[in-house]
């Protein structure tokens, strides 16, 4: 597999969605090589983005990351590109495990843009998962980093799909659990890390994660 396949296969397998809004890659085509990290998130927010055929066609040549070059906004507040919160988490908790934020290939685990993870089926992820198998196939990374980590989320999803005993440990925010298991993906072991969704928990002042992360590496 190379990277210059993956948009033939987005195309095959979204054939009929390609006309929503959404996208695929929320880092540079340049991420699209060997790498320790996969980063991946529910699904892009908002409303009203280009066609997901636009994301298909300039998956390429897209030299954006979306956690570092976008401004965001939500009801809470409109921010600079690569202040809001959530990027601001990000950057720091792949600094803090040594990655810059650039360098890491990020996803979400479907595609479709919704103002909400609860406006959008879950079920897409079947739909998605086929050009996620061709990206990891060229990334191999040996941790997946997903946000959320309750049954319908890419943490769940990934179990579900893949299986592994499961650990659980203290998050440091309330009752809140840190889950991960092993798994194979392509014939690769994988460490997957479902964390709590970093919109709302701030993975700041919790060594214990950063320790775990870094372990998996």
């Amino acid at each position: 597999m190379t990277k210059d396949e993956i948009p033939t296969i987005a195309k095959e397998s979204l054939s009929d969605l390609l006309g929503e809004p959404g996208g695929i890659l929320y880092s540079s085509h340049e991420t699209l090589k060997p790498g320790s990290v996969y980063l991946l998130g529910f699904n892009p927010g908002g409303s009203n983005g280009a066609p997901l055929s636009e994301s298909v066609r300039s998956m390429l040549s897209y030299s954006d990351n979306a956690y570092l070059d976008e401004s965001w906004s939500n009801g809470n507040g409109e921010w600079e590109p690569g202040k809001s919160p959530l990027q601001q988490r990000i950057q720091w908790l792949l600094n803090e495990i040594g990655l810059e934020t650039s360098d890491v290939c990020a996803s979400n685990l479907i595609f479709l843009q919704s103002r909400a993870a609860s406006d959008i089926s879950f079920s897409l992820a079947k739909r998605c998962w086929p050009v996620h198998k061709a990206i990891l196939e060229v990334v191999e990374p040996k941790l997946i980093i997903a946000f959320g980590n309750s049954v319908d989320s890419p943490y769940g999803y990934l179990h579900a799909m893949f299986g592994g005993k499961e650990e659980c440990m203290p998050s440091g925010h309330g009752n809140w659990r840190l889950k991960g298991f092993h798994c194979h993906i392509n014939d690769r072991p994988v460490y997957v890390a479902g964390l709590p969704h970093l919109s709302r928990y701030s993975p700041e002042g919790k060594p214990q994660l950063v320790r775990w992360l870094a372990d998996h590496l």
